[in-house]
């Protein structure tokens, strides 16, 4: 055996991690979090696997709570409420003094 030769030579096609790794795992850590409280020791002892899934489920609750609001928002006509008519700033202060309006 030569000296020169490695003991584990590797091949150019060897699969490793992209120098993107860090910040994706850096932004699934925000995510957990964040958002879903856990600490850091939890994500840490959390397979990675387990900790995608619970973003995957974290996404699809959100996803769904947006388009419950967006079919709200569309049902409830153009969303700009019904009012009748325009009151002036000073107008609505004195009805809000007066108890006429509860705020």
């Amino acid at each position: 055996m030569s000296p020169f030769l490695r003991f584990f030579p590797l091949s150019p096609a060897f699969f490793g991690l992209t120098s993107d790794y860090r910040a994706y795992w850096e932004e699934e850590l925000y995510i957990c979090r964040k958002h879903i409280g856990w600490s850091r020791q939890d994500l840490m002892d959390m397979s990675i696997n387990s900790r995608r899934y619970q973003i995957h489920l974290l996404k699809a609750e959100n996803r769904a709570k947006e388009e419950s609001y967006e079919e709200q928002r569309k049902s409830s006509g153009s969303g700009g409420g019904n009012r009748t008519r325009s009151i002036s700033g000073d107008e609505l202060k004195g009805k809000l003094k007066s108890g006429e309006i509860n705020g």
